[in-house]
């Protein structure tokens, strides 16, 4: 294939990921806006989501294959084979026509984006969880060592400091 239709593949491989990555956030957003009322069924993987995971892992494959084909294409540093030469979009895009250039970026930039909102939002979901056990951790049974953890008014039980006694505004 030429450098133009590689190119070409790479702009849609990022347009696709995007589309994964907006469908995967949404369902991510959801997720954790309803963790409030979740039942134990409802905290299991979702199939859509873990789907769409393993979609943008193949995107992901086949984008690096693309980009070992552009570097091979690119000229290499003096003294260097082609294998050598970091390639990024930017570097990619200077080789460019302006218009393809232009709609190359923006599609790496959106996938960017939409990559640190996934992120974002898996790094909530999973303090939101922690914050979850930590909260709703049983006392020990009588006799042995109490473990700091909450009632259903969310008053704290057995508070051996006074980290955490504050949720309910009680010292």
């Amino acid at each position: 294939m030429s450098f133009s239709e590689d190119c070409r593949l790479l702009q849609q491989s990022f347009t696709r990921s995007a589309e994964r990555l907006e469908k995967l956030l949404a369902g991510l957003q959801a997720r954790r806006q309803s963790w409030v009322s979740a039942r134990a069924s409802k905290l299991a993987p979702e199939p859509e989501l873990e789907q769409l995971a393993q979609e943008l892992v193949c995107e992901e494959a086949s984008r690096d294959e693309l980009v070992a084909r552009i570097r091979q294409a690119l000229p290499a540093p003096l003294g260097n084979a082609p294998g050598s030469l970091h390639v990024n979009v930017t570097k990619i895009a200077g080789a460019l026509p302006a218009a393809e250039s232009c709609s190359l970026r923006d599609a790496a930039d959106r996938v960017t984006q939409l990559a640190r909102s996934v992120r974002t939002e898996v790094t909530l979901g999973q303090r939101l969880v922690r914050y979850a056990q930590d909260a709703l951790r049983v006392p020990a049974p009588a006799g042995r060592a109490t473990v700091p953890g909450y009632d259903r008014s969310a008053r704290v039980l057995h508070a051996g400091n006074a980290a955490g006694a504050l949720l309910d505004g009680k010292a």
